[in-house]
């Protein structure tokens, strides 16, 4: 079969071959009835190599502006790419891994450290909130809100609580937390009480300085990319650096990445981005009957 030994969209080997394009050969995937070409590139439909997409999302969220990655880009592999091209991939990969990352079963202390903190998208105030498991250090929760209330905080608990239920939630002494905690990890209940730290010390262990030294890095990383223009775009941007901090970097202080610490051996760009796209593909090929159903209807 060439290079060509499994399908490019779902990893299948049920692969016939299927005519010729520009001299290259064409394959068939009888599983989900993708075409795909017998070459090098592994992500489908792109015209660059894998190993180019997954270092620039590296160099990205790793510090440097899209500019400069673009220059990586060319002085390493020898690539013409835009800047541009560069947020496209991150918008792309960003937006496909995100739901595989979600599903994915998780073992956590159940130690969580929330925060909060402002930056500006499009010239206006925007919250990103985030809650980190102490011992894996694995971000379980984040969202991005124009206000900060109540009800967000409700939101961003709801997120962390769908991972698991955690044993013990530490916070500042903002009063938005109140009700929020109460309504989402049932702090009135004596049986499965979820305990509640407020207004913790910085030297004692039971202190949020773990998720405040996350937020700086969130904001060391912002400044080259002279800040985000659209929520929209800001939603996925932070999306994939939620992705890129609990699966690609490995963090100093336990020398693994956290989903390595939650017992996930799915490390790096090139594997989350082929494992989300097997999983996409075999849910297009769940719903393709149904979708053909009441097309003749």
């Amino acid at each position: 079969m060439g290079g060509a030994q499994s399908c490019k969209f779902c990893q299948s080997g049920n692969v016939v071959k299927h005519g010729m394009r520009a001299g290259i050969q064409r394959y068939l995937c009888n599983d989900c009835n993708h075409h795909f070409n017998d070459n090098q590139i592994r992500f489908p439909r792109m015209r660059v190599n894998d190993h180019v997409i997954t270092t620039a999302l590296n160099l990205y969220y790793g510090g440097l502006s899209s500019r400069k990655v673009a220059e990586q880009a060319s002085a390493i592999f020898g690539e013409s790419i835009s800047h541009t091209t560069i947020l496209s991939w991150i918008q792309k990969y960003s937006r496909l891994v995100a739901p595989y990352v979600e599903n994915l079963t998780l073992n956590l202390s159940g130690k969580y450290h929330h925060d909060e903190t402002a930056f500006r998208v499009g010239g206006q105030e925007r919250w990103f909130w985030e809650m980190i498991d102490e011992d894996t250090r694995f971000m379980v929760a984040h969202l991005l809100t124009e206000s900060r209330t109540t009800e967000d905080a409700k939101k961003v608990f709801t997120q962390a609580l769908e991972k698991q239920r955690p044993t013990a939630v530490f916070t500042d002494g903002s009063f938005t937390y109140d009700e929020a905690i109460r309504k989402v990890f049932y702090t009135r209940y004596r049986a499965g009480k979820v305990e509640w730290v407020r207004r913790v010390g910085i030297k004692a262990r039971e202190t949020n300085n773990i998720v405040e030294r996350l937020h700086g890095t969130l904001k060391d990383r912002l400044r080259p990319a002279r800040g985000l223009k659209h929520d929209r775009t800001a939603k996925v941007w932070l999306d994939g650096y939620a992705t890129h901090y609990n699966f690609c970097r490995v963090h100093q202080s336990i020398r693994k990445t956290p989903a390595q610490a939650c017992g996930i051996e799915v490390r790096g760009w090139k594997q989350l981005i082929e494992k989300a796209q097997t999983e996409k593909t075999k849910e297009e090929v769940k719903v393709a009957p149904l979708i053909e159903v009441k097309v003749r209807n």
